[in-house]
């Protein structure tokens, strides 16, 4: 607090007043969202009960492949989280190098600490067996894919902030003109989506068992797609480009419609070739 001094050494008095000290004085940390933090806390709870008890209870569990269950609204969850922070974090920044600077570090922690948690590196952790199989490592786990996301996401929001409204007045559509950019990408990312999978030619295409504990280790099938526009596990655009981009090798291995009961449906050999939309999981066991 500010002293106030008089000088009494002459007939006028004046008042000398001294600076406060703010050397001691810390920056104030920026304000965490509490509703957030509690939002994300309870995505984390979710998160390890449909991990642990999703397995004796399927109705919690991922679905197959059609259909919704709780487990599939962690990451969902997870993403609008990431959404949320974004907007929140980068209106701190206003120096848009900075920003990318931040965002580009942050996605490659993302990418590291998934490679590292999900890429493969534990093998058997009860047997303490670990080190990654660089012809086997996923690319793309949970983390990764939520890296790229924020990546996009976040520097969207970083160079369109420019071109936002200022003092717009209140009405039904000012979501829509304030954030029209956002809206406009998010139609194109749709547009491109759906004219990828409905309009993605998908050839046939061959897999080896390489489960050592399988029967069929070693043995080579054919699945045949030769298709367009089709949705289920074994022919849609989705996995094919994975496999085209990614390899086979460096997909999930255990994906939750081959662990159900569900998808294991009917097998039928014609010609020697399994049929794309009928197969048998406990052969699909790659």
């Amino acid at each position: 607090m500010a002293e106030i001094k008089a000088d009494t050494a002459t007939h006028h008095h004046h008042l000398n007043v001294s600076e406060p000290d703010i050397s001691d004085h810390k920056p104030s940390k920026p304000k965490r969202v509490a509703s957030l933090d509690i939002f994300r806390g309870l995505t984390v709870s979710l998160m390890i009960l449909v991990d642990d008890a999703g397995g004796e209870w399927p109705v919690i569990g991922h679905a197959p492949w059609n259909g919704c269950n709780l487990a599939d609204f962690v990451m969902p969850f997870f993403l609008f989280i990431v959404g949320m922070a974004i907007a929140l974090s980068l209106k701190r920044i206003p120096d848009q190098l900075l920003a990318v600077k931040r965002v580009i570090l942050r996605t490659l922690k993302l990418l590291f600490w998934g490679l590292l948690l999900q890429g493969g590196f534990s093998h058997a952790p009860d047997e303490l067996t670990y080190g990654v199989d660089m012809k086997e490592i996923r690319w793309c786990g949970i983390l990764q894919r939520i890296a790229l996301a924020y990546l996009v996401v976040a520097l969207i929001e970083i160079f369109s902030r420019g071109a936002q409204t200022k003092n717009m007045a209140p009405s039904g559509f000012s979501i829509f003109k304030l954030y029209y950019w956002h809206w406009l990408v998010a139609a194109c990312v749709l547009t491109i989506y759906f004219a990828v999978i409905y309009g993605t030619y998908v050839p046939d295409w061959q897999f080896t068992v390489l489960d050592r504990k399988s029967i069929d280790y070693g043995k080579s099938f054919t699945v045949a797609c030769g298709v367009r526009g089709q949705l289920d596990p074994p022919c849609n655009a989705v996995g094919y480009i994975d496999r085209e981009v990614l390899g086979i090798n460096h997909m999930y291995p255990r994906p939750a419609w081959k662990r159900s009961k569900v998808c294991s449906l009917i097998l039928y050999i014609y010609r020697g070739r399994i049929r794309g939309t009928i197969f048998l999981t406990q052969v699909l066991d790659l």
